[in-house]
């Protein structure tokens, strides 16, 4: 069974790339619009190879990108869980923000980005801001609903048995809006993630995976292209796969509260 579940979403991916690699090698698709699989390969494994300050290249864009995706995320998801609880627990607080939230969250971080440059001016601090603004929305939006929707009975049983307020949040609000808390930090993260990339388009100086793809794009390297969309998204997934997924079956997995 295990087997089978390692196999069943590599099947359709591996007979997409193979479906692509034949086409561009039958000349179905022209190879300096539409590259291969094999040949966006070896062109990332060069730039992997080539040398900078002792580093590679490719590794040096990468930990960047990793570098301002933490940050921004770190800022987003512990700012937007705090201000999501406020919001939560304080009717007042809630009438107050939610009409600027519903405002602001559907504005792309792109869209946000020439003002912070003109703030800020160009590199990490406006990158990191602007994801990080970008990330704070999804999570205060969803901690926000999930306080909202506890059943105020238990915090009256937990009350009754001498809870203290430190006490009833923790043990109490904490567990039951967990799931949301979850869905807005994915949500957050992907969010960040996006905006990280497309920012760099515009403000990174010379490092960075958005810096490459664009890089690349300004000289019509399709492989570069290709190969700078492939690896964000394999990074991404490995970051959901490696880091929220376990986080989640020690919690809210192991709570009951969803189907593992």
């Amino acid at each position: 069974m295990s087997v089978r579940k390692f196999l069943l979403p590599i099947i359709p991916i591996a007979g997409f790339l193979a479906l692509w690699q034949i086409l561009a090698a039958t000349g179905v698709l022209q190879p300096g619009i539409f590259s291969s699989p094999s040949a966006i390969l070896k062109e990332m494994l060069a730039i992997w190879s080539e040398q900078v300050d002792g580093r590679s290249v490719l590794l040096a864009h990468l930990l960047v990108t990793l570098k301002r995706l933490f940050l921004a995320s770190m800022l987003g998801i512990l700012a937007g869980i705090a201000v999501g609880f406020c919001m939560g627990l304080s009717q007042s607080f809630y009438r107050f923000l939610d009409p600027l939230i519903t405002i602001i969250m559907p504005i792309p971080g792109i869209a946000m980005a020439p003002l912070f440059i003109i703030w800020m001016g160009f590199g990490d601090a406006t990158i990191i801001t602007v994801c990080a603004v970008a990330t704070f929305f999804p999570v205060a939006y969803n901690t926000c609903t999930g306080v909202r929707s506890m059943d105020h009975r238990l915090v009256q049983a937990a009350y009754i048995m001498g809870a203290n307020r430190g006490t009833v949040m923790t043990q109490v609000y904490g567990p039951w809006s967990a799931v949301y808390v979850f869905t807005g930090i994915k949500l957050g993260l992907a969010r960040c993630w996006r905006t990280v990339i497309a920012v760099e388009f515009i403000v990174a100086a010379d490092r960075g995976l958005g810096y490459m793809i664009w890089d690349a794009a300004s000289y019509l390297r399709a492989s570069i292209v290709f190969g700078g969309i492939i690896l964000t998204a394999l990074i991404f997934a490995s970051i959901e796969k490696g880091m929220i997924r376990p986080l989640e079956r020690v919690t809210i997995e192991k709570w009951g509260m969803v189907r593992n």
